[in-house]
């Protein structure tokens, strides 16, 4: 007894490294949205000092659950316009997200997708890529992945 005890203990200790978020290193926008395997693509693209920004991670989680395997979802952070990345680290651990956090430490997804204001929504479907700039609602995600 003792010894279940000590592992479920050790689990439950591990568990919120396994819950929360991963924060990842971005390569390159492209190799993100290579990886559809025919599957819709959301990236949201968002940063701590906005507000806006943290309701569309609210959204954007409700729609990363919901979802399953249908859709790969992504968030990425204007790291750039952060403190730190560390920042943005220690924000994950401590956030419920779930959805992988990818850092955009030189703005290359902004420019990419020629956006200048944040929060924006990249929706890419059937070859097709869509760029939603402002706030974006778990409803709006469904219907524009159906």
């Amino acid at each position: 007894m003792k010894r279940i005890t000590i592992l479920l203990t050790l689990f439950l200790i591990s568990m919120p490294s396994i819950v929360h978020a991963q924060t990842l290193e971005l390569k390159s926008v492209e190799a993100l949205l290579a990886h559809s395997d025919k599957k819709p693509i959301v990236l949201v693209y968002w940063a701590t000092w906005c507000e806006t920004c943290m309701e569309d991670l609210t959204e954007l989680e409700a729609f990363f659950d919901s979802t399953g395997n249908r859709v790969h979802v992504y968030s990425v952070n204007a790291t750039k316009s952060e403190r730190s990345g560390e920042q943005i680290r220690n924000f994950t651990e401590k956030s419920d997200l779930h959805v992988p956090v990818y850092l955009d430490e030189k703005g290359e997804v902004a420019a990419h997708f020629r956006q200048k204001a944040i929060p924006f929504t990249v929706i890419v479907k059937n070859g097709k890529q869509q760029v939603i700039p402002g706030p974006v609602t778990k409803e709006q995600l469904e219907k524009w992945t159906d």
